[in-house]
């Protein structure tokens, strides 16, 4: 299991443990804010990976 997905798996359990709507919305808020910012480190990733291979773009 990656750490991706344990911190995705821990914020559902957590949103699955509270009570009240609000604190609910909180965490699956913030798994979808991590959901994101992962998709953006990897599209930052492929950017720095494809302009080390292509020189005219230095």
């Amino acid at each position: 299991m990656t750490d991706d997905q344990w911190l995705h798996d821990q914020l559902q359990h957590l949103a699955r443990l509270q009570p009240k709507f609000t604190d609910r919305a909180f965490w699956l808020a913030l798994d979808r804010l991590v959901v994101e910012q992962d998709q953006r480190r990897e599209q930052l990733q492929g950017e720095i990976d494809g302009r080390t291979w292509r020189p005219d773009r230095w």
